[in-house]
Order: structure tokens, then C-alpha cells, then sequence
């Protein structure tokens, strides 16, 4: 990795720890310049180096970025379970997909995505056969990046089809590398994956719910190994990240707070006195009725009765004589005070891997195991067993279960209804808009102007 790519990855990940860019592109060499073998010659600095990725996800302010909610909150908008109420363009673009590829959203996800990804090589380049590093260090700082590198190339290709794979720092190569194909980039992430999982499985470090661990490394492999309908693997995968010490918490509002016991993997919010980007776009301000985005009729439709659930994750505000609901896991705005934030945001938790093996297991014939693991979730919203009994009615269960408790999160629901190819029958009886081309975002148009072997995805110009 060269001196400069270092520098550029010091200044977009690490301000915090090192200063600021400004006096680095200022003097050609001050004294205590930063070089590679200084910023990874101990642990401290590949620590600091790893972190500085978790820094920059969720330092974003108040903007919805690709590992701070905005996958969350477009995709979303884009599926069938909420809607902005914003008429600006953009919004208006996600709710009937209809998204130019000038929508400035989806530009803000590209290009977060391949910032972490960029961040995650250097890291890797950085720690790789560094002798100064304890064995122990090295394989902890890769391990993580090797996950970060395959998490969000995982949701980039859910997202946009075949992109661009990138595993290195040289900008000469990346800056005009062609899209992979979906099947090429799916290898990569298993491959990165196994290597994390490898890396990490004997990890002396203390588990911690604030960085990927071996379990947040499984959990990701069951979701992965699902949608690519490895059954028996998504089973194993789910089976071994619920051996973590995690528990279905009995109460909804506790799942979403910092250090809950069903979180896998969190990000903290930006600092003190700040919640989440999602609480901060989705809860209305003390005192104010105006909301930025609403939980759809279909989804409202989708709760059954008794389900704690829409009590508790679906929040509702009375305009004159008009009832709004929108989404409420997240129940916090911004305070503007010194006290730590309440809440965090979650991408791994419990409930999901219980969802997964359950449909694994479903797929492969085991109807009991896939019923238990189904009615654990469905008995903590309050609701009794399911009354699935074959194959065909007990995925469709699962399904329905998948679209409630996973509902606002992480763009499940956008992503399953393209990995069952349901999207074209839900979206296109609900929506009159739909075209069949929307289940792809478009390429944004600034990425394609930089990069001219960067084709665009078919239905867009």
C-alpha cells in the first residue's frame, strides 16, 4: 500500500485519533508524519485503523448512509412497508420506483459502500504478513475487515446487481474496474466469510456486541447461505451464531438499545447527546405531527391480531381527525444533551438467524425443528404456535413472520421480495408504477461519467 493511499485512509477514517487532512496535504513531511509502518507497527494502531471504519458508518450526522440505516430506510421505501412523505424528487422516486440515476439517495449508499469497502483493504494490506504485529492482532484486524469487505459487497449486489469487486487499495485498477457478475461476487463473499470465520474462531479478545465477532461472522454466513439457497449450510451457519450468548429479549422496546442481549452486531449512535440516524428520520420531534416517513397500509395489514408487535414497533400521531402510523422500533430523537445514547443501531440480531434456520429447515423437510424455531419468535410478539403444517403453508408462515419481525430493518423486506421472485406480484398489484427493471437500483450517473467501463443496469438512462 503506498504512502498516499495510507494518508487518504487516515483522513476518512480516522480524524478522531490522528487530526485533521488539512495538515497533512499542507507540509510534505512534518515531524510524527504518519507512515504505513507507523500506523500498523503496533496494535494500537491497527486498532485504530479497523475502528476508524466503525467511526465513519456511524459518524454521518443526521444522513442516512449504507451501514447507518439508509439501506434500512430506501429499500424500505422502495418495498411495500413504508413510503416518505417528503415530494421531493428523490423520495418521490423510491416510493414508486421510478429512481433516476441522478436520485442523490442512492448515490450516498454507492458511495459510502465502496468508502468502507476501501477502508476494509487498507486494513487488510496493512496487517498482512506485518511481523509486528502479535499473530493474534493480525488475524483480529483481518478477520474484521474480511467480514466488513463481504457484508457490504453482499448488500451492494442485492442492491444493484453486478458491481464492481474490489479488493484493493490501488486506485489505477479500481477506478476502472467493470462490474462482477452476481455469481462472481457471491464467491468472494463466502470466501471472505470462511476466512473471517476462521480468523476469528479462536479470537482471545473480549466478545463485544460493538464490532463483528466470530458469531456476527456466522450469522452474516446464514443470511448469505439463504439467499443463495444452501439450506443445509444456512441451518449450520444460524445454528452456531445462536450459540452465542444472546436471548430473545420478552420486551420489545429493549431490543433496539445499546448492549441488548439480542444484538449480534450494533453501531452506536454518532456521539453524546445524538441517537440514530433511522430514530432521527422516523420519530417525530416532541410536540411535532409532522412525520417524515409511514409505515404502509400493507404492512399495517400484515400484523395479526394480538400481535404485540404493532403495539410496540408502530407509532401513530392524530392530525385533526386523521390517524398516521410510521415506524417506531427506534424511539428516540436527538436530545442535545451530554448523556450517552440510549439507543443503537442494529444489524445482526437473535431473531433473524431463529427466522433463517427455521426456513432452512423448512426447505429441507424438517417440519417440526422449522415450527419450533418459528413459534419462538411468534410466542415473544404474543402470538400462539402456527398452524402450518406442510412444506408449501409453513414457508409462507415464515415469510409473513419474516415481513413483521423484520419489518424497517436492513432491507429484508425489499431483498426477500426478490430473492422469492414475489416482487413483480406484491409491488406490481400495489403499486402502478412498478416496472419489472425497478428490482435493480440504478448505477448513479456520477459513477458511471467517472467510470467508462461501468455499464448501466437495463430500464435506466
Amino acid at each position: 500500500m503506498t504512502r498516499n493511499l495510507i494518508i487518504v485512509f487516515l483522513c476518512i477514517f480516522s480524524l478522531q485519533i490522528f487530526g485533521s487532512c488539512k495538515k497533512f496535504v499542507q507540509a510534505p513531511a512534518p515531524a510524527g508524519f504518519l507512515i504505513p509502518s507507523q500506523v500498523f507497527a503496533d496494535s494500537a494502531g491497527a486498532t485504530a485503523a479497523i475502528t476508524g471504519i466503525y467511526i465513519n458508518m456511524w459518524n454521518r450526522g443526521n444522513t442516512a448512509a449504507f451501514v447507518n440505516g439508509g439501506v434500512d430506510i430506501y429499500a424500505g421505501t422502495s418495498s411495500d412497508e413504508m413510503r416518505g412523505t417528503s415530494t421531493f424528487s428523490f423520495t418521490t422516486e423510491l416510493n414508486q420506483n421510478t429512481i433516476s440515476i441522478t436520485n442523490s439517495y442512492v448515490a450516498t449508499l454507492w458511495q459510502t459502500a465502496y468508502t468502507y469497502i476501501y477502508g476494509a483493504n487498507a486494513c487488510i494490506a496493512g496487517v498482512t504478513n506485518d511481523s509486528a504485529l502479535s499473530l493474534s492482532v493480525r488475524n483480529r484486524i483481518t478477520g474484521e475487515a474480511k467480514f466488513v469487505r463481504a457484508f457490504v459487497h453482499f448488500n451492494l449486489v442485492n442492491l444493484f446487481g453486478a458491481v464492481p469487486l474490489i479488493l484493493s487499495t490501488d486506485f489505477n485498477t479500481t477506478a476502472i474496474r467493470p462490474r462482477t457478475s452476481v455469481d462472481s461476487v457471491y464467491a468472494q463473499v463466502f470466501a471472505d466469510l470462511l476466512s473471517a470465520d476462521s480468523l476469528l474462531a479462536n479470537d482471545p479478545a473480549p466478545i463485544t456486541y460493538l464490532r463483528p465477532n466470530r458469531y456476527t461472522v456466522n450469522a452474516l454466513l446464514a443470511r448469505v447461505s439463504l439467499y443463495r439457497g444452501k439450506w443445509a449450510d444456512a441451518e449450520a451457519y444460524a445454528t452456531k451464531a445462536m450459540n452465542g450468548n444472546y436471548s430473545l429479549l420478552p420486551s420489545l422496546d429493549a431490543i433496539f438499545l445499546t448492549g441488548s442481549r439480542e444484538a449480534i452486531w450494533q453501531i452506536p449512535a454518532s456521539y453524546a447527546g445524538y441517537e440514530t440516524v433511522v430514530g432521527q428520520l422516523t420519530v417525530p420531534y416532541a410536540g411535532s405531527t409532522y412525520l417524515q416517513y409511514l409505515a404502509t397500509p400493507q404492512l399495517l395489514a400484515a400484523f395479526e391480531t394480538g400481535d404485540q408487535r404493532a403495539a410496540h414497533w408502530i407509532g401513530s400521531v392524530l392530525v385533526g381527525a386523521t390517524t398516521s402510523y410510521y415506524p417506531y422500533k427506534y424511539k428516540l430523537q436527538n436530545d442535545y444533551t451530554t448523556s450517552p445514547p440510549k439507543e443503537a443501531y442494529t444489524l445482526f440480531r437473535l431473531a433473524e438467524q431463529y427466522l433463517i434456520r427455521a426456513e432452512a429447515r423448512a426447505e429441507q423437510g424438517d417440519f417440526a425443528d422449522a415450527i419450533t424455531d418459528l413459534n419462538a419468535v411468534r410466542s415473544r410478539a404474543g402470538l400462539g404456535p402456527t398452524t402450518a403444517l406442510n412444506q408449501a403453508d409453513l414457508l409462507t408462515a415464515i415469510m409473513h413472520e419474516r415481513q413483521v419481525e423484520l419489518c424497517f430493518e436492513g432491507g429484508h423486506r425489499w431483498f426477500d421480495l426478490k430473492r422469492t421472485n414475489t416482487a413483480d406480484a406484491v409491488l406490481g398489484a400495489e403499486k402502478p408504477t412498478w416496472k419489472p427493471y425497478a428490482a435493480l437500483y440504478p448505477i448513479p450517473f456520477t459513477e458511471t461519467q467517472r467510470n467508462p467501463f461501468l455499464t448501466q443496469n437495463p430500464g435506466y438512462n
